[in-house]
């Protein structure tokens, strides 16, 4: 099976393919933030680098970034690899392919409406982390406002805002296309529609991994 790069709009499920890659395939997943976090350090040239950014509140420069996920991906030699949450521009989606190999992009693709809809419905339990939907009665807790696990209050995140979920969206729009155009003429992306079901989406990139 090949390494993958799941790209997609926020809210198209990225998370929840995450997981099944990780429980079903052995995938061990790379999100971008975790990288960071992982690589903050005042011992290396990067990760001081990487505190000075953080810390001003700033975005961390695209050759930094893609230094922290090399250093990631070595550790890693050997694993099934899946990275989310990146690129997000092309100039990442460049650099990534300078640093990893053998790999396919698996690109979610979903309906603005949809998508906001499942983020400004999301509530989630702290201590299982198991997430819910207030919007649609297949992800709706038992008690409103009460994990039907644990029996924990939900919680919201903060930036699950309209606000932050249309700049967030914008920012996925406005660099999409040229992304999904780098990654079509090297002949290793695919589509689904993230907007059905979340069996489907399963079941398509089970298809694609076993196959690609």
């Amino acid at each position: 099976m090949k390494n993958l790069v799941l790209y997609a709009p926020p809210a198209a499920g990225k998370g929840t393919q995450c997981e099944m890659l990780e429980k079903n395939f052995g995938y061990k997943v790379l999100s971008i933030g975790q990288v960071l976090r992982n690589n903050r350090s005042t011992e290396t040239e990067v990760g001081r680098k990487i505190i000075e950014t953080q810390d001003k509140g700033i975005l961390t420069p695209d050759d930094i970034v893609a230094e922290a996920l090399k250093n990631e991906l070595t550790k890693l030699e050997g694993e099934k690899i899946c990275i989310e949450g990146y690129p997000r521009n092309i100039e990442q989606a460049k650099l990534l392919d300078t640093i990893f190999d053998n790999y396919v992009v698996i690109n979610l693709y979903v309906d603005r409406d949809l998508a906001m809809k499942r983020t400004l419905g999301r509530v989630n339990c702290d201590k299982c982390h198991k997430i819910y939907n207030v919007y649609f009665d297949e992800m709706k807790p038992t008690e409103e406002g009460i994990c039907d696990i644990c029996k924990e209050p939900l919680s919201s995140r903060s930036d699950d805002n309209e606000n932050s979920f249309k700049v967030r969206f914008d920012v996925y729009e406005e660099n999409a296309p040229q992304i999904l155009e780098f990654y079509e003429n090297k002949n290793i992306l695919y589509r689904i529609n993230g907007g059905i079901s979340k069996e489907y989406t399963n079941d398509e990139v089970e298809k694609i991994i076993k196959e690609a």
